[in-house]
């Protein structure tokens, strides 16, 4: 794949590191991009997570308590879980000599900003698994394309394999999920 073709193809995940360094012409090892970009995801993730949280606790108050509580548990398992893998990719990247970058109050705006405003008028317990739903599915994609862009240039079986963990783990939640949908 040429340098023209990479471009476009990263041109699609623009928060994510494979997509800046290809523009940038700054192109890095593919296993600090795909151990970057899943640094990102899983730490988007996480935060994310944590913001439902206490939405689906609001959720309580308008549907039934024990769904809303078994919501709660299911976001708190994955909040957890994406913590895990964001410190097996700070350390991958450590490893590697580089920092793990943390997401900027920019980045994690679009997503605080679109579980506000779609909370805002419906707080139930459905409303905030949906959230969740679309929220993960739109990371497994992010995450798929960083692995494939990332594996055509060469990235070793364990960058792969842990991003395709992350992706597993995520199909799971994301049938978890629905539910409560």
């Amino acid at each position: 794949m040429n340098q023209e073709n990479k471009i476009a193809e990263t041109e699609r995940t623009p928060n994510f590191a494979a997509a800046k360094e290809y523009k940038s012409g700054d192109v890095k090892s593919p296993d600090v991009l795909l151990y970057s970009d899943l640094y990102k995801n899983a730490m988007m993730g996480a935060d994310s997570a944590a913001k439902m949280v206490g939405k689906a606790g609001d959720a309580e108050k308008n549907d039934s308590v024990i769904a809303g509580a078994e919501l709660r548990q299911v976001i708190t398992d994955m909040m957890e879980g994406y913590a895990g893998y964001a410190k097996k990719a700070a350390a991958a990247l450590h490893e590697l000599h580089v920092p793990a970058e943390q997401l900027t109050a920019l980045e994690k705006l679009p997503a605080e900003i679109g579980i506000t405003m779609q909370t805002m008028f419906d707080k139930s317990v459905s409303k905030c698994a949906e959230i969740m739903v679309n929220g993960t599915t739109m990371g497994i994609i992010d995450m798929k394309k960083a692995q494939r862009v990332c594996s055509e240039n060469g990235c070793t079986p364990e960058a792969y394999r842990l991003a395709g963990d992350l992706i597993g783990f995520c199909e799971q939640y994301v049938e978890r999920l629905k539910e409560f949908l």
